[in-house]
């Protein structure tokens, strides 16, 4: 949900620099050392029964989101900016 949030908002060019940057921030300190995102939860359910996880959801998202985040941002995301 922080990687949509963040794609939204970068969409719409947010001026709130600083809600990014911690978006961003946080984004990055869930990233896992092998480079993946957690998986948090179930994305979807088929029949009312069948728990369906889309495995590469979790991490196109949150790349995606932060490589808009640095096209529309640059170095104002940066903490001394």
């Amino acid at each position: 949900n922080t990687a949509w949030a963040l794609m939204a908002l970068s969409a719409a060019k947010c001026r709130n620099v600083d809600a990014i940057r911690r978006g961003v921030h946080y984004l990055m300190k869930r990233q896992l050392d092998c480079g993946d995102w957690p998986q948090e939860g179930i994305s979807g359910v088929f029949n009312r029964a069948c728990g369906i996880t889309y495995t590469a959801y979790r991490n196109v998202f949150p790349i995606w989101a932060l490589g808009r985040c640095v096209a529309t941002y640059g170095s104002m995301l940066d903490e001394d900016h």
